[in-house]
């Protein structure tokens, strides 16, 4: 339910980002995004990435899940403050024109409107994901007509702003109503377990810190030393590469809770899970690389225009690092259920050096191009480094490729049908109805994935 969900607000997603896009131009949406990227890394101190901890916590102890729960909302209540005050020194220290300087008020303002996100727990503890997916696409869906309307009526920066702020209170009051519903006693903000939830928590809010700040800090760079417009360029691209993140996230929202009761109690189950996790990862991120190696161009053209076609080039590369950050996704949760929060805090310093030190020597000659390749690099580095970790601490041999292996065969598969295709000057129609079609195929074909799996993924519960 998730991906067909996410999928379709992708869908909606990309078309309104390509209106912002085209709405902005080149150096409006550089400010916009880069904008985003500084309020959202300083916005992550808000919770400090605290909702994975209580989360592992709440999973083995459900009797606790109130505690729990309320001392996340306590940890926001008390961050809140000194957040909006460093967000508003960060943006007076990049803003560039006065409607950035207004809309970056506007979006610090309204931060306080999200406090109630904490409460999403409710529904990912209980594998419950229909509200939290009517709350993202409630958000879409409003967020997609005021964009709408703004560019019918010609505005800019600040209109969005305001609208962007207003979906987001509309979003969170809906799941706060409806957690309310759901759960005869409301968490309320509690000090109890505050402590244990931070002692715990800090090598894993460190690490989300370093994990957004490499992540990120290439738009920052790429607007500082190439300018907006080259920021424009990387960022509308990037924005491909960010709404994407819904795969991972879908399929991680409802297995974590399952890796999460496993350890260490059933050593096997975490192991059967991880496994489905990995293959359902390799599925939905190889035949996404196959495809953007080979429309890259038409794809960008058709989204952002052709002012933005330059970009094009990028998006494989993009791409390789998707299904890198994929894989990510589940050796940090991995990493979380192991007990191993410290050596993720090492792993995302290594990488925000190696990203820094690359951004600074290839963003100058190469400009956004280099900072693409720099993402590839470094999600390279962190996947290496915590995949080695995790098997070290299951004490397991390097794994066997498996139905991954026959996943990877397939795209490969895929990828040389729509080469084929573009050589004939095939439309991007063509292509995405032959991808379509063929990569299902393709993967039951080479038992990648089968009616077994399909049965196993629609039976509530089945991955434990």
């Amino acid at each position: 339910m998730q991906i067909v969900v996410r999928i379709g607000n992708l869908a909606l997603g990309v078309v309104v980002t390509a209106i912002v896009v085209r709405t902005l131009g080149r150096a409006g949406y550089g400010q916009w995004s880069t904008l985003f990227i500084v309020i959202g890394l300083i916005g992550y101190f808000a919770n400090f990435g605290m909702e994975g901890v209580a989360l592992r916590e709440a999973a083995r102890s459900p009797e606790l899940e109130h505690e729990w729960i309320g001392a996340v909302i306590m940890l926001r209540l008390i961050m809140l403050g000194p957040v909006m005050l460093i967000s508003l020194v960060a943006l007076l220290l990049l803003e560039q024109s006065h409607q950035m300087l207004i809309a970056g008020l506007i979006l610090i303002v309204a931060m306080p409107f999200g406090g109630v996100g904490a409460l999403g727990l409710l529904f990912q503890l209980r594998v419950d994901n229909r509200v939290p997916m009517i709350v993202l696409t409630l958000r879409s869906i409003l967020w997609g007509l005021a964009v709408v309307l703004i560019a019918w009526l010609g505005g800019g920066m600040i209109a969005l702003a305001v609208a962007m702020a207003g979906t987001n209170s509309i979003g969170s009051i809906v799941q706060a109503v409806a957690a309310i519903r759901m759960v005869p006693r409301w968490p309320r903000p509690s000090r109890k377990h505050l402590r244990q939830l931070v002692g715990i928590g800090l090598p894993i809010g460190l690490a989300g810190v370093l994990v957004i700040a490499y992540a990120r800090i290439d738009q920052v760079l790429v607007y500082s030393i190439a300018g907006s417009k080259q920021a424009g360029l990387y960022g509308a691209v990037y924005n491909v590469l960010d709404q994407s993140h819904f795969v991972p996230i879908s399929i991680m929202t409802t297995l974590a809770p399952v890796l999460a009761a496993s350890w260490p109690g059933d050593r096997e189950r975490l192991l059967r899970t991880a496994r489905l996790t990995a293959e359902l990862l390799a599925i939905a991120s190889f035949g996404a690389l196959a495809f953007a190696i080979v429309a890259a161009d038409p794809v960008v053209r058709l989204i952002f225009g052709a002012e933005f076609a330059p970009a094009a080039s990028i998006l494989p590369v993009l791409g390789g690092a998707f299904v890198l950050i994929c894989f990510g996704y589940l050796n940090g949760n991995l990493l979380l259920v192991l007990g191993l929060q410290r050596r993720l805090l090492r792993i995302s310093l290594i990488a925000l050096v190696v990203n820094l030190i690359g951004n600074v020597i290839l963003i100058p000659p190469f400009g956004y191009k280099g900072a693409a390749w720099m993402t590839l690099v470094t999600e390279a580095v962190v996947f290496a480094a915590a995949f080695r970790m995790v098997l070290g601490a299951l004490e397991l041999r390097r794994p066997r490729l498996g139905r991954i292996g026959r996943t990877a065969i397939a795209a490969a598969l895929l990828g040389l049908a729509l080469g084929a295709l573009r050589i004939a000057d095939a439309s991007l129609a063509v292509l995405v109805v032959t991808a379509c079609l063929c990569y299902p195929a393709l993967l039951v074909a080479l038992r990648a994935f089968g009616a077994d799996d399909v049965r196993l993924l629609l039976r509530r519960g089945a991955p434990a």
